[in-house]
């Protein structure tokens, strides 16, 4: 195999096959592409339909269909995948692909000759768009300590021209016509060389859901690999299929949220990071919560989210990373 294509599905079937179909017509636009499709132990009627669904479109020969029987999250079950390329070493490169996208033409080939020109490139992303055609921001800064302490305080909006550098959206070009180095794409889309992968491993597993994308940028770039941003490809991306409330417990997506937050200080960065981002957050929710019990405002909901907020993170266990 030349490409494989790593689709996780939990309990999002009728989603995966809307991109498997987007997938055929450009499938060997790549000599020898082959996708898997990680079932994530959605415990549904999954297996069944996609099973149903290759034979009867006759998608055998290049889709394979691997049920877990435990729900991986994100990371483990797209690593699930990538331990086929120790069997397949003439692989080169990796898309890791949301089951809630369409894939537009061409997208397959330009990514795989993008890669091919510029060897420096190890991960790549393409432009995303909204059903609407609205362009989606997957392209960002990295959350280092000193940005994140500055976000904690709201400062790149209240003084935007000061602190700009800030701004983890990385405003300021176009992405639908500009093609350049960024610091991290999200894990939509990622079209990754094998050679990070031989040399980084997988995706870090203790990210459940959020934040192992952008650690796996800020590895590879850590070993020198270009994190590159070209939207002449396209994706249409529906977004949060596999976490929204009827799959994923608001209240657990929150909880996988903050602990992406500080675990992601520790990987990049160091201990001393995620504690300065915890100290961070827990001034920046105190002043809060103090200026609305100064103010009065006991009753409010904001104030019962201010206070919910400190209380969570004055109690964070200290082995929450290990979860």
């Amino acid at each position: 195999m030349n490409l494989i294509v790593v689709i996780i599905n939990y309990r999002t079937p009728k989603l995966t096959l809307d991109c498997l179909a987007s997938l055929a017509p450009q499938i060997d636009d790549v000599p020898d592409s082959h996708v898997i499709i990680v079932d994530n132990a959605s415990g549904d009627d999954s297996v069944r339909m996609l099973r149903d669904a290759i034979a009867a479109k006759d998608w055998k020969r290049w889709v394979t269909l691997i049920p877990s029987t435990k729900n991986l999250g994100f990371a483990g079950g797209n690593n699930l995948a990538l331990d086929r390329l120790l069997d397949h070493f003439e692989t080169k490169y990796v898309l890791l692909l949301n089951s809630d996208t369409i894939v537009q033409p061409n997208v397959l080939r330009h990514c795989y000759e993008t890669m091919q020109g510029d060897r420096e490139i190890g991960v790549m992303s393409c432009l995303l768009l909204n059903p609407d055609q609205s362009v989606q921001n997957t392209a960002r800064r990295l959350p280092t300590p000193l940005r994140m302490a500055a976000n904690s305080f709201g400062l790149p909006w209240l003084w935007p021209k000061a602190f700009t550098w800030a701004n983890l959206d990385d405003p300021g070009w176009d992405r639908r016509t500009v093609s350049r180095e960024v610091e991290w794409v999200g894990g939509a889309f990622m079209f990754i060389r094998r050679k990070v992968v031989d040399k980084l491993g997988g995706l870090d597993t203790q990210f459940f859901f959020y934040g192992e994308d952008v650690e796996f940028c800020c590895r590879a770039r850590h070993h020198d690999w270009k994190v590159w941003y070209d939207p002449r490809a396209a994706v249409i991306h529906l977004g949060g299929a596999s976490s929204d409330p009827s799959r994923l417990d608001p209240k657990e997506r929150d909880a996988m949220r903050w602990q992406a937050r500080y675990l992601m200080q520790r990987r990049c960065y160091g201990i001393a990071a995620e504690i300065l981002l915890r100290m961070v957050d827990i001034a920046s929710f105190g002043l809060r919560f103090l200026k609305l019990l100064v103010r009065g405002r006991r009753s409010t909901p904001e104030f019962a989210t201010q206070r919910d907020m400190l209380a969570m993170l004055l109690h964070w266990p200290a082995d929450a990373h290990k979860r």
